[in-house]
This record gives C-alpha cells, sequence and structure tokens, in this order.
C-alpha cells in the first residue's frame, strides 16, 4: 500500500483548492478523488478496487495531512442489503477491537442518501502474500509473525469477532524499521459479530469467505466458530512453510472431499529442514473436525513457534551413532538416463554414473600384527635393562612372558581382521538394506543452504542433486538400476551401479561398508522417477551378463532387448516377494527386509 507519491502532499499557492462535497448530492466513484469528504479528509488516489468497494488514499487535514485509507461501496454493493448491513457490521467489529495487530477505524459516516464510508489506519508496507516466495518464508520470520497473527485474532475472538475470511491477502506487513515488521490483519468485511447491534444474523444461509481457507464446516454451511479462523490460520502456515496451499481443488466440493482425507503431500515433504513438531502443530490445525483443532490461535501460533525454537536450540540434528563404517565406494565416469522414447519425457532424471572401484586393499585389510612396541611393551624392556644387573634371570623370564603374550594377541587380531573381510554367511535367509538420500538444494545452477539426509518420503524440486547411499550388515551383490520411460511396450533401463570384487570369490560388499552413488539431478520436467535396488547374497546372473555395459560408449544403457527382457521378469518377479519397509525418521532412511536370498525394491522418487 505505498506509494509512489507523497501522501503529505497538499495543495500550494498555485494549485487549486479542493473540491468541498456538496451534500446535496451522490457523487460518483471517480468523483471522489479531489474531493474534501466532511471538510477534513481529502481523497487522493484509489488504492485497489473489490467486487464490493474501493478503498482510497486520503490525507487528513486535521492531523498534519497524516495518510489515512477511506473505504465505499460500490454503487452495485449498495442495492444489496446484505451487503450493506456487511459494511455497517464491519464498522462495528473494528470499533471493538483495539489492538496493534489489527488495522485500526477512525472515522465512519455517510454520503449522500445514506451510502456509508469507513476511513481506517494507513498501513505502510507489504501484504503477507508477496512476503511468501515459492520455496517458503524463513523459519525464524515464519514462527514470529505467527505469534503477532496470533494473538492479533485472538484479540478479535474475545470480543465476539469471527473474521471469516483470512488469507495471506487481507494480512498487511507493516515496515517498521530496521528490519522489524508488524502484523496488520485487515479486511472484516464478511466478520460475523456476536450480538451484533446493526443485526441478529449475519450468516442469512450463506458461506462467505474464500474458498481455499474456508474450513469444512464453514464450506458445509454449519455454525462456525473459533476453529473456523484456527483452520484457515492453519492453512495460512502451510503455505508461508511451502510456498503452496495444502489443498488445491477446483471446487468447494473436491475441498471438502480432500479436507476429509487429510493433507496428502505434508508440510515437510516440501521442506524437509521443517521440524517434525512443527509439522504436527500445523496438522492439527488443519483437522477435519473444529474440536481436534486449537482451542485458540494463540495457542496454535504458540505451539508452532515453541517447535521451531526447539530445533534452533539443538541445531535440528540428531545424536550421532557411534559405530565406524569401512571406506565408502565410490565411482568415476556419469551417464544418463535410460533412453527416453522419442519428444518429451514427462519425467526425466539427468544421472551421473559413477563404476564401482573395488574397494582399496590397503584401507579393508590389515597390515602385519602389531610390534612389541605398539603394544606398549618396549618401555617394559627398557625397564628390564636397567635392572638386568641385578636380576639378569628375572628380566629374561618377563621378556619370554611378554613376547608370549604379544604373539596371543597379534593372533587373536589377525583372526578377528579375517572375520572381517569374510564374514560368515548369516543363518537367516533374510536379506536387510538400509538406504538414505543425501540432497543438495541448488539456485540458479549453484548450491542452495546446506544438504540435507532425507529417507526420499520428501517432494523436491526440479533442479536439486541427490545421491544415495546404502549400507547392510552383510556382504552381497549390489545392483542399482533406473526404469526409463516406455517406448512402444518396451521398458528401457539403465544400471547405475554394480560392485565388484577384488577377489572373485568374495562378495564385493562387505558387512557394513557404505556404498554411494555419485551426484543425480533432477530435470526440469515434474514426475516420480524409479529406481530398482537390488541386494543379493550371490550374483545375480541376469545382472551380471550386463556388466559390461557400464563403460564409456555405452554408459550403463542396457541396449539389447533380450537383456532389458531378462531384467525386467527379474525385477516383476522378486518384487512380487513381500518386502518389509520401514522408515526411520529419526536417522532418515529407509530400511528393507527381504525374504529369501534376493531382496528387489522399487525405489521412487517424486519432484516437481
Amino acid at each position: 500500500m505505498k506509494t509512489d507519491e507523497d501522501p503529505r502532499k497538499t495543495a500550494g499557492p498555485d494549485e487549486p483548492a479542493p473540491t468541498v462535497m456538496d451534500p446535496t448530492r451522490l457523487p460518483s466513484q471517480d468523483e471522489l478523488i479531489g474531493q474534501l469528504l466532511n471538510g477534513r479528509y481529502l481523497i487522493q488516489h484509489e488504492i485497489k478496487r473489490g467486487g464490493m468497494g474501493v478503498v482510497y488514499l486520503a490525507l487528513d487535514q486535521q492531523l498534519h495531512a497524516r495518510p489515512v485509507v477511506m473505504k465505499v461501496l460500490l454503487e452495485e454493493a449498495f442495492q444489496s442489503e446484505y451487503v450493506v448491513q456487511k459494511f455497517r457490521q464491519e464498522v462495528e467489529a473494528l470499533s471493538r477491537i483495539d489492538h496493534p495487530g489489527i488495522v485500526g477505524i477512525i472515522d465512519a459516516g455517510e454520503l449522500q442518501n445514506g451510502k456509508p464510508f469507513i476511513i481506517m489506519q494507513y498501513v505502510e508496507g507489504v501484504t503477507l502474500r508477496s512476503a511468501i516466495s515459492p520455496e517458503g518464508m524463513n523459519l525464524e520470520r515464519t514462527a514470529g509473525l505467527l505469534k503477532q497473527i496470533g494473538r492479533a485474532l485472538a484479540a478479535a475472538h474475545n470480543r465476539g469477532i469471527l473474521h471469516r475470511d483470512l488469507k495471506p491477502d487481507n494480512i498487511m506487513l507493516q515496515d517498521l524499521g530496521h528490519g522489524e515488521e508488524q502484523v496488520k490483519i485487515i479486511d472484516f468485511g464478511i466478520a460475523k459479530v456476536k450480538d451484533s447491534v446493526i443485526a441478529p444474523s449475519t450468516s442469512l444461509n450463506l458461506s462467505p469467505g474464500t474458498v481455499a481457507y474456508m474450513a469444512p464446516e464453514q464450506l458445509n454451511g454449519r455454525p462456525i466458530t473459533a476453529a473456523t479462523d484456527i483452520f484457515a490460520l492453519g492453512a495460512i502456515t502451510y503455505e508461508m512453510v511451502t510456498g503452496r496451499k495444502p489443498f488445491n481443488p477446483e471446487t468447494g466440493f473436491e475441498l471438502l472431499q480432500m479436507q476429509q482425507t487429510g493433507v496428502r503431500v505434508k508440510p515437510a515433504d516440501l521442506r524437509p529442514s521443517l521440524p517434525i513438531k512443527a509439522q504436527e502443530v500445523i496438522l492439527k490445525a488443519l483437522s477435519f473436525a473444529p474440536i481436534d483443532r486449537y482451542p485458540t490461535p494463540r495457542e496454535f501460533a504458540d505451539s508452532f513457534a515453541g517447535a521451531i525454537a526447539d530445533d534452533l536450540q539443538t541445531g535440528g540434528f540428531s545424536a550421532p551413532v557411534d559405530f565406524v563404517l569401512p571406506p565408502t565406494q565410490l565411482s568415476n565416469e556419469e551417464t544418463p538416463l535410460a533412453k527416453a522414447p522419442p519428444g518429451p519425457s514427462p519425467k526425466t532424471l539427468q544421472v551421473p554414473f559413477r563404476a564401482a572401484q573395488p574397494p582399496d586393499p590397503s584401507a579393508a585389510q590389515f597390515g602385519p600384527g602389531p610390534s612389541v612396541d605398539q603394544l606398549g611393551l618396549g618401555r617394559r624392556a627398557d625397564g628390564a635393562r636397567k635392572s638386568r644387573s641385578m636380576f639378569p634371570w628375572i628380566a629374561g623370564i618377563c621378556v619370554l612372558v611378554l613376547a608370549i603374550a604379544a604373539l596371543a594377541a597379534w593372533a587373536i587380531i589377525r583372526s578377528r581382521t579375517n572375520e572381517t573381510k569374510n564374514p560368515p554367511a548369516p543363518a537367516a535367509t533374510d536379506r536387510l538394506l538400509s538406504y538414505g538420500l543425501t540432497v543438495q538444494k541448488m539456485r540458479e545452477g549453484r548450491p542452495y543452504q546446506d544438504p540435507f539426509e532425507s529417507s526420499g518420503q520428501e517432494i523436491f524440486e526440479n533442479g536439486w542433486k541427490f545421491r544415495v547411499h546404502l549400507t547392510s550388515p552383510q556382504a552381497g551383490y549390489l545392483y542399482l538400476l533406473n526404469e526409463g520411460p516406455s517406448a512402444g511396450g518396451a521398458t528401457t533401463y539403465n544400471l547405475l551401479f554394480t560392485a565388484s570384487a577384488a577377489n572373485s570369490n568374495e562378495p564385493p560388499v562387505t558387512a557394513n561398508q557404505k556404498t554411494e552413488t555419485a551426484w543425480m539431478v533432477f530435470d526440469e520436467h515434474q514426475g516420480t522417477e524409479r529406481f530398482w535396488i537390488v541386494w543379493a547374497a550371490h550374483a545375480v546372473p541376469e545382472l551380471e551378463a550386463v556388466k559390461s555395459v557400464i563403460n564409456a560408449k555405452d554408459k550403463g544403457e542396457i541396449g539389447d532387448a533380450e537383456q532389458a527382457k531378462a531384467v525386467k521378469v527379474l525385477l516383476e518377479q522378486h518384487s512380487a516377494d513381500k518386502t518389509e519397509v520401514q522408515k526411520d525418521s529419526t536417522n532418515k532412511q529407509t530400511n528393507l527386509k527381504g525374504h529369501g536370498d534376493v531382496l528387489v525394491h522399487l525405489m521412487e522418487l517424486e519432484h516437481h
């Protein structure tokens, strides 16, 4: 609502004096500009025009040309008894509330023939709508603003006022300077006023409001309560956090069905850095039944702000796991995804491929057994030599005993080393595997914020980079494939990863070894990417047969139709076996348990 002109500018000596409004006739909306209303308010220009009224900027001549806002009904709206009644109730509502978070009323009156107008506080700032970015607002700022909104709305409720049309467009952010801002809730044009002196009832069997932010009871035309405004505030908070609305229906009936089903895309799916507790607060506010929501907007706002504050105090990190992993297996080449059919694909992924390298022998194997000095025996031998002149036979016995102990310790460590290199096969036939993602947000081709861990359940943005890391307490054979779009009924596959063993008689992936892919990138085509994970106790012939496609020319693409068909049969056959899937939110990973020697799991990643 900021203007380019100085709102305090008044007529100079060479300028025409303002026109005093003729009380004998009703001016048109355009004629209002330049008029002096009630000998006090000099109307400057139109700010905005809605379906029922027009808002003007005016200058209060009695208060040093202070800018104010004048709201007046359109001629068509003035013919509706209901609209006129609601306009007068807006005056009543604003007169009841005195709170810094709600726009203040200064004056009210009537034009000729009884047409009402309101003079309100001029708020220098922007709407909340304009402050919400596509990726969502800063969480700390969101929490601070929400606390202000919650308190202002609670003040209105305490005065018997229900807003009924709460949305980002009706919340102003007043710039106080020095980085501070003050919330101002505006537009109480369809508010419900308890014990109104204007009219005993304001419903008239209507469901006014903005559909996207309406609560279920509002859509159904049922009685509304404070919980109705809390639902709208929950929808606003979801949008502040994620940059999008919780529901996107085409009709009010479709919205009601979505609300009854519940929020499908959770806030943390779009904003992975959002604390789970904060997500639970938002979803509670969006509960279908009013009784399941927060009792007051202040309690809702404080709960959200508390969840954000707690996360900041803990740094948003889980306690570290105290164990050591063998060396990570990396890669060195890049390859595109499985070849798509001609024409634009609705879901395409740029996948750099890195061929697996054998584990570094120097890292995977242990050197010779520890020396006597490494076991701390050298110092004791030196001490023995100092006393050798007095007790040569004692020193000799000590050295002999210590040498035997050293050999025994070396033998034990050597045995454990061999067990680490060649772990015994698990007694059970179940295959166990855990995987997670490391995700890097990207903005204009550059990393944005720090990478974060994900279990793969979020909805990611186009252009973001990610890599998959996998680990298992068992040794085995690991394969990762990407399924491309079907062309003429034939599914295409790219072999993205397969491990190679230094010793052909041993599994290439050792127990507890962390295996990690190269960085992959979601491109601009939204969709769901399909990755097949194969984790087997023994080499899989169908996949071993296509390992040769991992080269500079083929770059992982399984071009042979018969081989691709064999791979497809393999995946379909083993994916039919029930694999147990457990989401570990604490460690940001997905745990798999397959029955049999071969575990096959379809990992789907959605992006837009």
